[in-house]
């Protein structure tokens, strides 16, 4: 039987999409890692308080997470630390805004759960870092639009009650003012943690 040349170009074609696909998936499937991005060279934003950036990776909601063994619905009870802040007065301001923030969307999250406890054991210990904020001139914000707006940088880590590490996280994120930011980027750890990735 003879097969037409249309015949056999489509199913050339197929074979051919179908060996890229095979090839190409594991390239694909592939996680963005934080020390490959433009973001982990930011010379404003030093990458010294987190214990695993070689192992952050790109995040649904917060920018840059790693997960070790986390699992929210075994969680009951949360102690926050204040947070702590590389040098400057602005960014001391900043991290003393990070524990009240993280604090409140945690208690409005009704997917995690989770008791806030100020003293004794609990479940998981979080501490927050701020590691950079800034506030734009006046003038840069009138003509810069929504990136000339104050923002904040923000780490945060957690162990378990045996001191485990089971999460790190690293969030950029921009609000009216620079107490804004800091509560719309924890906002956004929130539900990062709601999610688990």
């Amino acid at each position: 039987m003879v097969v037409s040349g249309f015949k056999r170009h489509a199913a050339f074609t197929v074979a051919i999409l179908f060996v890229a696909a095979a090839l190409a998936g594991p390239a694909l499937a592939k996680e963005k890692k934080f020390v490959d991005d433009d973001a982990s060279k930011e010379k404003d934003e030093p990458t010294t308080w987190l214990k695993n950036y070689d192992s952050l990776v790109k995040g649904k909601e917060a920018d840059w997470v790693y997960f070790v063994d986390f699992d929210a619905s075994k969680i009951k009870t949360v102690k926050i630390k204040d947070f702590s802040s590389e040098k400057g007065s602005r960014l001391k301001m900043a991290a003393e805004d990070g524990k009240g923030y993280l604090e409140q969307w945690i208690s409005r999250s009704k997917k995690l759960g989770w008791e806030i406890v100020k003293d004794g054991k609990a479940d998981l210990t979080i501490e927050g870092h701020v590691v950079h904020a800034w506030e734009p001139s006046g003038a840069a914000r009138f003509w810069g639009g929504w990136y000339a707006n104050p923002g904040a940088v923000q780490e945060l880590m957690a162990k378990d009650a045996s001191g485990k590490t089971v999460f790190e996280i690293r969030h950029k994120s921009r609000g009216s003012t620079i107490p804004d930011a800091i509560e719309n980027g924890l906002e956004k750890v929130v539900e990062t943690l709601e999610k688990g990735k």
